[in-house]
């Protein structure tokens, strides 16, 4: 590290923000019920509200590094609720460095350059009610604009105007979910809807869809089905690869599909 004069600061813990718009958002999926968008994090090449200057280089160089690549290779870079600044005292450079499990409310799955703004494809986190990504998710339904500030410790250089520039790559550690922005030109893609898409388990989703083949396709379950009012939406496949549906004239029926299909499902079943 540069020794510390007046000119250098130092590798100083950095926390800097950036805005999504909620206009912005790309929901892209959700699973167990959590939502995916994608979010502008930071911009480059200009002061931003804190008075300080990244280069795009420098944070293209920490994104580089090797435990950036294994945690997105590992599903993902955990943000948390707010950075972790302690109510009494100071934060300790050990702190900074760590994400705490039990605070995180969201995930980044990826990085998206476009020009001198660094977007992410983000997922909340779901741990239940109550818990930070539940929180942040019902946020975002609710219409706040999720905010994000990154942590890092970086090199830096004090200027004569109170200005601050990064002069180089440091460790990153992560983007925290906070409320004011201090990079001003990062928002959410706009012209993208928000979509809340839940996601199911294999099992249940793959025989949902053999339900819907086997009730368009099936010449036998059409031909007992026709003229028994049946209640689709209570139609399911069980494992045995019989179709069951409750009707308003005959109850509940039981139905054997052609061999084709049951023999579809006994190879799907032993897959599973």
């Amino acid at each position: 590290m540069p020794s510390f004069n007046s000119d250098y600061l130092d590798y100083y813990a950095v926390i800097e923000q950036s805005s999504p718009d909620n206009s912005n958002m790309q929901i892209l999926n959700s699973g167990t019920n959590f939502l995916r968008f994608r979010a502008g994090l930071q911009s480059f090449g200009h002061l931003n509200r804190n008075r300080r200057l990244w280069i795009s280089s420098t944070m293209k160089q920490m994104l580089a590094s090797p435990h950036v690549a294994e945690l997105l290779s590992k599903g993902g870079i955990p943000g948390e609720n707010g950075h972790p600044v302690p109510t009494v005292g100071q934060v300790t450079m050990e702190r900074i460095l760590t994400i705490d499990p039990n605070n995180m409310s969201h995930v980044i799955k990826s990085f998206e350059w476009n020009g001198e703004i660094l977007y992410g494809i983000i997922d909340t986190l779901d741990e239940g009610p109550g818990s930070a990504g539940y929180k942040f998710m019902k946020n975002i339904e609710q219409g706040m604009d999720p905010s994000f500030s990154l942590r890092s410790v970086v090199p830096q250089r004090k200027n004569a105007d109170g200005s601050i520039t990064v002069t180089g790559p440091g460790r990153f550690v992560t983007y925290d979910r906070v409320i004011l922005p201090s990079h001003e030109e990062a928002y959410i893609d706009k012209s993208v809807p928000i979509k809340n898409i839940i996601t199911k388990d294999k099992f249940e989703t793959v025989m949902e869809s053999f339900t819907d083949l086997v009730l368009m396709n099936s010449d036998k379950v059409k031909r007992i089905i026709d003229n028994a009012e049946p209640a689709l939406e209570s139609a399911q496949i069980t494992k045995e690869g019989m179709l069951t549906i409750n009707t308003e004239n005959e109850g509940k029926l039981f139905i054997k599909p052609e061999m084709k299909y049951r023999k579809e499902i006994s190879g799907l079943m032993r897959s599973l």
